[in-house]
């Protein structure tokens, strides 16, 4: 099942089991980060990248007239949270690029995502944010692949990124992948959206190394001469 997660849009892949389901449901999705609000954008999706069923979340159960009264507000509060910090830097100089704002599940927390070239304190903005919106208010800077993954976006692949769709961590990426997958090493191709190298250098080649081990497994076997009887 392919669902629009109901915090930032982004597109993942829930095991349904035997619940009965229909297009635009809302229900509630285990995620590495709790409990989510999604909601139902086909039953039949079309996984272009065999990889994407590995990662799919947990579907726990249809979400209540409460559990949706509840994420209105939340979503209310990530608007009002937004705004105010926007409003907040017209005029300052404070170095940071501002991104969204996140409230947790409870509502009892909202953390302020940047991303910034030098270390900053933001003590002022976290202590007027959170009198403004009677929560406890936190900072979080964010580095550019985590930004990219935040955005979300279409990669030169033409599908959704990875790393905003079922990539869960950041893996090192060298050029040397390249290289030993054969692919020329040229950076304007082997860059992302985030100004890096793209991840899937690092998952293809351990796809493709894995591959061609069941291949030489299968010849070996092939190539053993019958035993006597």
């Amino acid at each position: 099942m392919r669902l629009a997660d109901a915090e930032d849009g982004k597109l993942t892949i829930v095991l349904a089991g035997e619940v009965p389901l229909e297009k635009g449901a809302h229900i509630l999705v285990e995620t590495d980060s709790g409990p989510e609000i999604a909601e139902v954008l086909t039953l039949n999706p079309v996984l272009s990248k065999p990889c994407s069923s590995k990662k799919a979340k947990r579907l726990i159960r249809r979400a209540s007239d409460a559990e949706m009264a509840d994420f209105a507000e939340r979503l209310a509060l990530q608007e009002r949270a937004d705004r105010f910090v926007r409003q907040y830097l017209i005029g300052k100089d404070i170095p940071i690029k501002f991104l969204r704002a996140t409230a947790s599940f409870d509502r009892r927390k909202v953390i302020l995502h940047y991303s910034s070239d030098e270390r900053v304190h933001l003590r002022d903005l976290t202590r007027d944010a959170a009198s403004a919106l009677s929560v406890r208010v936190e900072a979080r800077m964010t580095g550019v692949r985590d930004e990219t993954r935040m955005m979300g976006g279409i990669g030169p692949c033409g599908l959704t990124l990875c790393c905003s769709t079922w990539l869960r961590g950041f893996h090192p990426v060298t050029i040397k992948m390249a290289k030993m997958q054969g692919i020329t090493p040229n950076p304007s191709k082997l860059t992302g959206m985030c100004g890096r190298l793209k991840c899937c250098l690092a998952y293809e080649l351990e796809g493709g190394i894995e591959a061609a081990r069941k291949a030489a497994s299968k010849g070996h076997e092939k190539s053993e001469p019958p035993r006597a009887g």
